[in-house]
């Protein structure tokens, strides 16, 4: 049998390797702050190693359309959590309408990605983004009222990304790896344009858990973003917290 480079399987899986860094001029993206119910936001993390950290949650919708050949949108409900002394963000729900970076995001770094059609437009302060698949509106978010500011750190700790990248045994009933990966691409993101408004989010029956919809108590408020975002070999690439097999 003829020797065989394992590396040369990334060629058939149609994505690249883990170590991969990458960037994205002008990263625009559109957030909505909201306040969830607790005691929800805490049974929906308990399938995951993770504790709730803040009862504030971020919707968001991002236009990667400038990283080069794989051009994607990203939609996500992030929650803030923490694994141990560490606090960080949870995507827990996710979305991108590019199969090749769903399969990537999903199996190198845990990213919980599905497919959807997304899209997010700015003009005249205001914006609006929408999430949808099938016809069906996944969740839609908006500003209204936009004010340009200096770009500025959020009290809402959403960073580095925490999430779980496991692996399930083929023969067994458990896991053949069960991983906590920490990423933080905020230390190489180059802010460039901040703006903040009045907020609104509409989800729809997709983002829910155990067949109840995510609560939003209160909309805290939105923000408009442009920047330059950078996956650095030193920060975009995840280090490994804990492996609990």
């Amino acid at each position: 049998m003829k020797p065989y480079d394992i590396n040369s399987f990334f060629k058939f899986l149609n994505y690249g390797p883990g170590d991969r860094t990458y960037q994205c001029p002008d990263l625009k993206t559109l957030s909505v702050t909201c306040r969830g119910d607790a005691a929800q936001l805490k049974a929906m993390l308990e399938p995951t190693p993770f504790e709730l950290a803040d009862d504030r949650f971020v919707v968001s919708v991002a236009d990667f359309s400038n990283v080069g050949p794989r051009n994607f949108f990203d939609a996500a409900v992030i929650l803030a959590v923490r694994y141990g002394d560490q606090k960080g963000g949870n995507y827990y729900f996710e979305y991108e309408d590019n199969q090749a970076t769903i399969a990537g995001g999903r199996e190198l770094w845990g990213y919980p990605k599905h497919f959807a059609m997304i899209s997010l437009e700015e003009k005249d302060g205001n914006a609006r983004a929408r999430a949808w698949r099938e016809g069906e509106t996944i969740f839609e978010i908006a500003m209204e009222g936009g004010v340009e500011e200096a770009a500025k750190p959020s009290d809402l700790q959403l960073y580095p990304h925490l999430q779980v990248r496991a692996v399930p045994q083929a023969n067994g009933p458990s896991f053949q790896s069960f991983e906590i990966l920490s990423r933080n691409t905020v230390k190489d993101y180059q802010p460039k344009l901040r703006k903040a408004g009045k907020g609104s989010v509409t989800l729809g029956k997709a983002v829910s858990f155990g067949g109840t919809p995510l609560k939003v108590v209160e909309v805290l408020g939105a923000e408009y973003t442009v920047g330059d975002f950078y996956a650095t070999a030193e920060n975009g690439t995840p280090k490994i917290v804990a492996n609990l097999v």
